[in-house]
């Protein structure tokens, strides 16, 4: 640190060119001042010496005494400040020595008569010494200026000694205290302390700084340790999101996945690569536009703040089902974070093949186990809602009850084993002529079939030629063995809801016996029912 940026250095200096400036400037007016002041006491003393001697020199120039007059002279002229005296008297007598040309400057005194009042008998002139009193007065007064500059300048001496005593010193030592404090180790934080003790300003600075640095000192000590705490817990849960078996991700406002775990990325990389297809989290699953809809609801429902649901997706050649958990993250602090938008967090798991499994349950349990038609309990379910829809929606529902013709026969010649390959490949053709994700069908017992489709606009001539079209396919021989083969027919009777029965049981019910007044007229044939009549179409 260089001398001229100490504190108390700076304060002495200050005080001293103060002082001086000061002192020169008084001691310049009281130079001129002064001098000017010496100068008129010179001149009054040397009138006051006149005047001393006035009446003696008045009765010399009475008496016309030359000597007395000499006399009078002479001791005038032994005082430094004459340097010329003249004197006159009666009977022309005058007395002159020394100096006496400069007129200017001459004190006169009028010598009166001793006994007549208003008389002047002469006149005594007092010629000074200017030169000298002007010397005289310089001395006198450089003497007054010079004590006057080492007056200031002790005074700015003493007056910096308490400056750096009482201020720069104690200044000094906060600011040396200040120096060896470091924030980020708070073992250095000491408190800070004063040989004057507390009294003073500069005390009770260092009382609050004390009281400023304890409170700082606990707070970094707080925060320290929650620093601690929390790059701990930020491990554990660092930890727990890259090795939980879960996917995890975050959406942003945007859906776009900025934040993913190792188990997130592997449900979506394809063998053989090193990223994900996309980071638009809806283009990984099946299904985009529903998956956005549901994404952008849980963001404007403020009631609703996560939801769950099994979504199917592609990876590759590979077609998995994932459980999504997703969850809106809500900021709890007052000010909430626009900036950001609403992030949702998305927690997976694969269930596929838990979702498998539930399929063939599901499957088992509403299927035919031998022709993998709906079975009876499914079917009646599903009519009952295709009847209800078409009532509401005004369309018609056609549907066909089938039962094949010379089936027992084949089971008694060939075997069970023989009726079942019968039933099997009679469910395939019927699910060749229909869409099973659109027409009902449907293994109503033994070897009853129903088939139901719904249709905007009934066309009776269309719905024959489609039954009849049924019942060519049924008619081609079936192969049971690799020998044998069997022939058989089938016989169709159609209703069309809701004209034929508004309830599912008097549809049915009106099938079955259309179906049977097939069988009683030769069999291998459709019929359209009526309440009248039958009206077949061959």
């Amino acid at each position: 640190m260089k001398i001229s940026q100490k504190l108390y250095v700076r304060v002495a200096i200050s005080i001293a060119l103060i002082a001086v400036l000061v002192s020169l400037a008084t001691s310049t007016v009281s130079y001129f001042s002064g001098l000017d002041e010496k100068k008129a006491t010179n001149y009054m003393l040397v009138r006051q010496l006149a005047q001393t001697l006035e009446k003696t020199a008045a009765i010399s120039a009475y008496l016309s005494d030359r000597e007395l007059g000499q006399e009078i002279v002479n001791g005038l002229l032994s005082n430094d400040l004459v340097k010329g005296v003249s004197l006159t008297g009666e009977a022309n007598m005058v007395i002159a020595q020394g100096d006496i040309n400069n007129q200017a400057e001459r004190i006169s005194i009028k010598l009166m008569h001793p006994f007549i009042a208003d008389s002047q008998v002469g006149s005594l002139n007092l010629y000074p010494d200017d030169q000298y009193i002007q010397q005289q007065a310089q001395q006198s007064t450089q003497k007054e200026v010079l004590l006057m500059l080492l007056h200031s300048i002790v005074i700015a001496f003493f007056v910096s000694l308490m400056v750096h005593r009482r201020l720069a010193q104690p200044i000094q030592s906060l600011t040396d205290s200040f120096a060896s404090i470091d924030p980020s180790a708070p073992q250095t934080m000491r408190m800070l302390t004063l040989k004057q003790g507390a009294r003073d300003e500069i005390g009770k600075l260092a009382i609050g700084i004390n009281s400023l640095m304890h409170e700082l000192h606990l707070t970094i000590s707080n925060e320290r340790e929650l620093r601690e705490k929390t790059q701990a817990l930020e491990a554990k849960f660092r930890l727990i999101f890259e090795q939980a078996s879960a996917g995890i991700c975050l959406l942003n406002e945007d859906n776009k996945i900025t934040t993913f775990n190792p188990a997130f990325a592997g449900y979506f990389t394809i063998t053989g690569k090193d990223d994900m297809a996309t980071l638009d989290f809806p283009l990984l699953l099946n299904n985009v536009e529903k998956l956005e809809e549901l994404l952008s609801e849980i963001r404007k429902e403020d009631g609703l703040t996560q939801i769950t649901l099994d979504i199917e997706c592609t990876v590759g050649a590979t077609t998995k089902w994932m459980h999504c958990l997703f969850a809106k993250l809500t900021d709890q602090r007052n000010n909430q974070r626009d900036e950001q938008g609403c992030l949702i967090e998305v927690i997976l798991h694969d269930v596929t093949e838990r979702a498998e499994r539930e399929f063939q349950t599901r499957f088992e349990a509403d299927h035919d186990p031998l022709t993998h038609l709906l079975n009876r309990r499914a079917g009646e379910k599903k009519l009952h809602k295709a009847l209800f829809d078409s009532m509401k929606s005004k369309h018609h529902l056609v549907l066909m009850m089938i039962d094949l013709d010379k089936f027992k026969p084949v089971n008694d010649t060939f075997g069970h084993e023989a009726g079942d390959k019968v039933l099997i490949e009679i469910a395939r053709r019927i699910k060749s002529r229909f869409c099973l994700s659109t027409d009902i069908c449907i293994r109503w017992g033994g070897d009853e079939f129903v088939v139901a489709r719904q249709i905007d606009h009934f066309d009776q001539n269309l719905s024959a030629i489609q039954a009849e079209g049924m019942l060519q396919d049924i008619l081609v021989p079936i192969k049971i063995s690799e020998y044998e083969q069997c022939e058989i027919g089938a016989s169709i009777g159609i209703v069309i809801g809701p004209n034929d029965g508004k309830v599912l049981h008097e549809l049915m019910v009106n099938a079955d016996n259309t179906m049977y007044q097939v069988k009683e007229k030769g069999r291998g044939h459709v019929a359209f029912f009526n309440k009248k009549k039958t009206i077949s179409a061959t």
